[in-house]
């Protein structure tokens, strides 16, 4: 065998064995004679193996102490990162779903991560139909204890038990929903990624607070479930700001037929002069007017999504928003599911309060 085949082997050899653990970061590898006779190679072998591995920031060597396991070692590789999508046309330009800009955002930081650890990311489509309860398990067949996979909330909760029974390492991403405690004993094995919501409405209604509103209201999807974390965010923060003022509506059941007349409706029974909104209301509208009258509200009622998508700064007036940090989110997703020793545990991420005219004190609209 040729020597430069031979102190590749050897290289490979060692390389992977500090990434099985063998040798563990921070400790010394044996001597070249010790090496040359664990691996049966000659000593003329393993010094230019050695180098290559020192080239490689993998060892360092310490003169008269010997080379050592860098602080890093060896990444292992995975084969890939699985990212799960409700359906098909998720990530379709002409999606109509919202949720679509945030999962590509997430999808983003995975395969940036991914592309620095040298292993490849799949998005993997579940239902045909984008039903939560229409799922194709053949799709999953795969899954299995080596498996590495992000899940996006709780719409995948009938593959909770799967997941959980085939050991695979899990990043599940989460929006502090009521769900939590139903599904505590699946997601306790898992690494979750949670958005703090409550927060963020806190937040939000202190921001407009500052800008001189007094009686903020909500106009949001689902808040009529019990302990909602959007409206449960925004009624403490109502307190901690001092007002006593409060006005909520769920907005479930309107369509962009009915919206407009539906907050026109909530305005005219609660008189606010701010209205934190849920992007999704906005969405499903044509706009051919501003935003204020699209939804019949006074051109001095100011408005704040709850939630940041594109549509926000191409309205008029431009949105201010609740942001989260989506792509930092998937980054970190990625990069614990690819070391070493997966380790279950929590870690909650804040939003940042994006600001734009709708929210803009009227000295401040003049000097853009």
């Amino acid at each position: 065998m040729r020597e430069p085949v031979k102190r590749l082997e050897l290289y490979e050899a060692i390389k992977r064995d500090i990434a099985n653990g063998l040798y563990r970061p921070g400790e010394f590898l044996p001597n070249e004679l010790e090496l040359a006779k664990k691996y049966a190679y000659a000593r003329n072998t393993v010094r230019p193996a050695l180098a290559m591995l020192e080239d490689d920031k993998i060892i360092e060597l310490l003169k008269g102490k010997g080379r050592r396991i860098g602080p890093l070692g060896v990444r292992k590789t995975a084969t890939h990162i699985t990212f799960l999508l409700p359906c098909a046309d998720l990530l379709s330009e002409t999606s109509p779903f919202i949720s679509t800009q945030m999962t590509r955002r997430m999808l983003k930081g995975v395969s940036q991560v991914a592309f620095e650890y040298g292993c490849r990311v799949e998005a993997v489509p579940v239902s045909p139909t984008n039903n939560d309860h229409d799922i194709n398990w053949n799709t999953l067949d795969f899954v299995n204890a080596d498996s590495r996979l992000v899940v996006n909330g709780y719409w995948y909760r009938d593959l909770f038990p799967m997941l959980s029974k085939r050991g695979c390492r899990v990043a599940f991403v989460e929006n502090q929903a009521p769900d939590f405690n139903i599904y505590k004993d699946f997601i306790k094995e898992w690494f979750v990624l949670s958005m703090d919501r409550l927060n963020a409405m806190e937040t939000a209604v202190k921001f407009l607070t500052e800008r001189g509103c007094r009686r903020i209201a909500l106009a949001h999807n689902y808040i009529a479930e019990k302990d909602h974390p959007v409206l449960d965010g925004y009624k403490s923060g109502l307190a901690k700001c001092g007002l006593r003022y409060a006005a909520w509506l769920d907005t479930l059941a309107a369509n962009d037929k009915t919206i407009g007349g539906i907050i026109a409706g909530f305005y005219k029974k609660n008189k606010f002069d701010a209205l934190l909104l849920d992007p999704d209301l906005i969405f499903m509208m044509r706009m051919r007017h501003s935003v204020n009258h699209c939804l019949g509200l006074p051109e001095n009622v100011k408005i704040m999504a709850t939630r940041e998508v594109s549509s926000n700064q191409m309205l008029f007036p431009s949105l201010s928003s609740m942001d989260f940090p989506y792509e930092e989110i998937g980054r970190i997703a990625a990069q614990h599911l690819l070391e070493d020793k997966f380790r279950p545990e929590q870690q909650i991420f804040s939003s940042r309060v994006i600001e734009r005219e709708s929210t803009m004190l009227a000295a401040e609209q003049l000097s853009l």
